[in-house]
This record gives structure tokens, C-alpha cells and sequence, in this order.
């Protein structure tokens, strides 16, 4: 799938569920994930609040409801550290759909304290990065820079394929269709303040054309989903230009944005800021609702929070910096394409052949297609119909896509763009 289908437009915190499982198997899994030896045991007023509750209504005990396959637990998260909350997500993508510590989804719904930088799945980390530690963070998906710290709601969706919210075939979904799928959640939520809210397509949630959330999604090389949301509630997304002059002063990341420069924020809309409990239970009961599941509310176990914390202290460096510029790729070429920029560096066999090439910027793609093209590319013929013709065979696989490029010939356009003249 080449781009988003924009005829097709949507109007309209981590909680945890434990199915079945063995539950002796599932703690000794755990003390290997985080290096214990196995066996050992550790010993008012109306306005806003008014609608809120109208919107709520009266909480009652929720209980696991399913929707092809079962879907539930929420979990809530306010100011957390950066670098933990890319942990926690990653740790809880990769228990769904595993026997020993089962998953039906996961609903986290997370603030960052101070100011953070968040880029996507794709950019390049800038030099500052690697010293700015909880201030700069690569997201698990790709998409804009977005500003995401205090200010701002994160809402991450994990299922175990794509399409779980409305089928159990994996791929019943084109990846065009799961955004306006999975952001629906997010609308009902925005639309019951009485704000009218609205999804072109691509990557943007508006109110009156004014951008007020972004999006963006992955699915892993198990066909895992992570859905990412982030929401500007007392700051409009367009603050990120001033972290982005900040920590990538020599524009390394190069965004595009224009689009972000008009933005909104909860606060301006409705007039008031609310309170992170408060919009986290808003969210979460609109998910419930809009697409009938019942949420479980289940913090993460000790053990998993040693798991956690263990991620992030061995691997968040790594993350952080897993595509930066290389001298070893001389040759590059950008070009504008629907979220923002698509750049290439890459470098030449004999002066004929693509010898390694790196992808960088604002798209949307699932990790596995962008691997699989960056090996395939190898050795190709630095020549567009050659390179047309190795795209096109990767993203003929339904589980692949590339989305916010327009068509896909984008690529072969820029990879030429960067060839000696």
C-alpha cells in the first residue's frame, strides 16, 4: 500500500489483563527477563469537570469484554520518564499473542514530564542527542517530530495485528484503513467535549482545519501493531520547532512544519485544562465505547517493572542513536512528500551499483518492508527502473507499506535525485 486513501475518513493508558497462562511458567520467564535466578523467591464546579462527568458517567467495575479476539487492559502512566515509557511499550508489544505471558492488547495512556523531543521511528538522531538523555526520544513509530513532554497526552494502542479491532484476519485491514480505524477511539473522546473534531486522513487530527493531534503506526516482524497518539493539551504541536532548534541546531532532522505552525490545543478549544486522571479516564471510557470492549485496569507486575527499567537502562542509548548521519554514505537526496520529507544516503559499487543505503524522514513504514528494502536495494543498478522495480517487489507483500510518500515511485525519484551528475 502506497498512501493513505483519503476517501475514506473517519467522522466520528496501560491497563493489564491476564487470560489463563501459567502463571509459574509466566514469573520464571520474567526473572530471566530481568536476570534473577530462576527459582530464587523476592521476599465540583461545572464547565468542563461537569462534562467530563456527563461523558463518563457512573464508573462501574469493568470486566473483559471481546471483539474478534479479546481486547482489553488499559494502563495510565502520568509523568514518566521518557526512556521508561519506551520500554514499557515495547516490552508490552512483545508479550501479545505469547503463551506464557498472554495479551490481549493494550490500551497506555502516558504523560512525559519537562520538555521532549520525539522523534520518529526514521529520522536521523542529531549530535545533541546522544547528551540531551529523558529530553530527546525516538518513538517506535515513524511520522513527524513531534513535541511530546509536559503539555501533552501520549496514547499508545497495542494489538496483536493490525486489523484486531474489527477482524481476526490479520491483514483484513489495508494499512490505509488502520489509522482511520484505531483514531476513532481518540475522536470520541474530543468529540463528546463538544469539539469538532475531525480526520482528514494521513497523519493529523483537526478542529476547524487546525492540526490538534498526530499519529502514527508500526507493526513488527510478527505483524504486532503499536498505534501512537500524541495530543496537544495545554501546548499546540507547533512547540516542537522550538525543541528542534535546541537539541539539532544542525537541522539533521529535516522537518516540515508548515502544518504544525496553525495548531490548537485542548486548553484553547474548551477553555480550561483538565487534569491527567480526568482526560486519561476520557480517553480510555471512549475507547471502551466506540469500539465495545471493556478495559481492565492492571499495573505492570513488580517483576515486569524490573523488566522495564532493565530495557531501558540496556538498550535506550542504542535506541536513541540506531540511524544517525554516516560518513560512509556520501550521496543523498530528499524530497517533499505528504508528512513532511523523505531523504536517502547512500553510497556507490564501481559507480554503478547502490552499495548501502539508508532511509530517513516524516514516513510512515513497517520496520520489517524498511529493512527488507535497504538489503534489497544492495548492489542494485543506481538506475530509476531497476530501482522501481525492487521497491515495487517489497511492498507487493500485503504486510508492507509505506504511507505518507504518495506513490511509490517516490522513492526511485529520490534516490536519483542524489546520483553524481
Amino acid at each position: 500500500m502506497v498512501a493513505y486513501d483519503d476517501q475514506e475518513i473517519a467522522q466520528p493508558r496501560t491497563q493489564r489483563l491476564e487470560i489463563g497462562g501459567e502463571v509459574g511458567k509466566r514469573e520464571r520467564q520474567l526473572r530471566q527477563d530481568v536476570g534473577l535466578e530462576v527459582g530464587v523467591h523476592e521476599d465540583g464546579m461545572r464547565g468542563v469537570a461537569g462534562r467530563v462527568e456527563e461523558a463518563l458517567g457512573e464508573r462501574t467495575p469493568r470486566v473483559v469484554a471481546a471483539v474478534g479476539e479479546k481486547l482489553a487492559v488499559e494502563q495510565r502512566a502520568e509523568n514518566v520518564a521518557p526512556s521508561i515509557g519506551l520500554a514499557t511499550d515495547r516490552h508490552l508489544l512483545a508479550t501479545l499473542g505469547k503463551a506464557l505471558r498472554p495479551r490481549p492488547g493494550v490500551l497506555r495512556i502516558y504523560s512525559f514530564p519537562g520538555d521532549v523531543l520525539a522523534a520518529g521511528r526514521w529520522h536521523l538522531a542529531p549530535p545533541a542527542a546522544a547528551d540531551a538523555g529523558e529530553a530527546f526520544v525516538r518513538r517506535m513509530t515513524g511520522g513527524r517530530a513531534l513535541a511530546l513532554g509536559e503539555g501533552y497526552l501520549g496514547v499508545s494502542l497495542l494489538l496483536p495485528h493490525r486489523s484486531a479491532l474489527v477482524a481476526e484476519e490479520p491483514l483484513a485491514l489495508t494499512p490505509a484503513q488502520v489509522a482511520n480505524r484505531c483514531v476513532r477511539g481518540l475522536l470520541r473522546a474530543l468529540k463528546s467535549l463538544g469539539l469538532p473534531v475531525f480526520y482528514p486522513g494521513r497523519d493529523l487530527v483537526t478542529v476547524s482545519r487546525r492540526p490538534i493531534a498526530a499519529l502514527a503506526f508500526e507493526t513488527d516482524d510478527e505483524g504486532r501493531l503499536v498505534f501512537e497518539m500524541i495530543l496537544a493539551v495545554d501546548r499546540p504541536l507547533g512547540a516542537v520547532a522550538q525543541l528542534l532548534d535546541r537539541w539539532d541546531k544542525g537541522g539533521i532532522i529535516k522537518a516540515d512544519l508548515l502544518a504544525l505552525e496553525a495548531g490548537t490545543s485542548l486548553r484553547e478549544e474548551i477553555g480550561e485544562t483538565l487534569a491527567f486522571n480526568d482526560l486519561a479516564a476520557l480517553v480510555s471510557e471512549a475507547f471502551a465505547q466506540q469500539y465495545g470492549v471493556a478495559l481492565e485496569d492492571a499495573p505492570l507486575s513488580a517483576l515486569e517493572e524490573q523488566a522495564v527499567a532493565a530495557l531501558a537502562q540496556r538498550e535506550s542509548r542504542t535506541w536513541t542513536n540506531m540511524r544517525v548521519l554516516r560518513q560512509e554514505l556520501p550521496l543523498a537526496g530528499s524530497s517533499g512528500i505528504q508528512t513532511g520529507v523523505l531523504e536517502v544516503h547512500f553510497a556507490l559499487e564501481q559507480g554503478r551499483f547502490v552499495k548501502e543505503i539508508q532511509l530517513a524522514g516524516d514516513f510512515i513504514a513497517n520496520s520489517p518492508a524498511i529493512a527488507a528494502l535497504e538489503y534489497g536495494l544492495r548492489l542494485c543498478p543506481a538506475e530509476w527502473t531497476a530501482i522501481t522495480r525492487v521497491v515495487d517487489g517489497v511492498f507487493a507483500d500485503p504486510a508492507n507499506y509505506l504511507l505518507g510518500v504518495g506513490a511509490l515511485r517516490a522513492v526511485a525519484d529520490t534516490i536519483v535525485k542524489g546520483l553524481p551528475s
